[in-house]
């Protein structure tokens, strides 16, 4: 199996940590990182122009500058909600208000709080990415 992860996030130790975590279990994944949403917006309309596949999953901090995750998900929904991948919001946050916000949005599968455990990974490969269908939120 191919995986294919993109991390948009701008703490780049979490990033770090999260590659690791990914590569760690998963050696032969594709891992893309992202500072802000704008960024991550502009590789996936070169993926569209260059006809390659989406990742399989987006790890999108909701708080970052430049284009946040909500300023994100509100361009990826009018342009790519038709694609196959699976959106997970993340923050450091606790606010119910954050996740109740990236949950409204239908190309979110789950909202996880930071910072993210192999245990997070594990459960969003096998649940969404293996084929298995399962649309629990984390």
């Amino acid at each position: 199996m191919s995986l294919s992860i993109m991390i948009v996030d701008n703490d780049q130790v979490n990033s770090f940590v999260l590659k690791n975590i990914i590569t760690r279990n998963y050696g032969d994944a594709d891992i893309s990182m992202f500072p802000d949403g704008s960024d991550a917006i502009e590789h996936l309309a070169k993926l569209v122009e260059m006809k390659e596949d989406f990742p399989d999953v987006i790890l999108l901090d909701i708080y970052m500058p430049i284009m946040n995750g909500f300023e994100f998900l509100e361009r990826y929904t009018k342009v790519y909600s038709h694609k196959p991948t699976n959106v997970f919001a993340m923050s450091n946050s606790l606010s119910k208000e954050d996740q109740q916000q990236a949950n409204e949005y239908s190309v979110v599968k789950g909202f996880i709080t930071k910072p993210l455990i192999y245990n997070n990974i594990q459960f969003i490969i096998e649940t969404y990415v293996e084929g298995k269908t399962s649309e629990t939120d984390i």
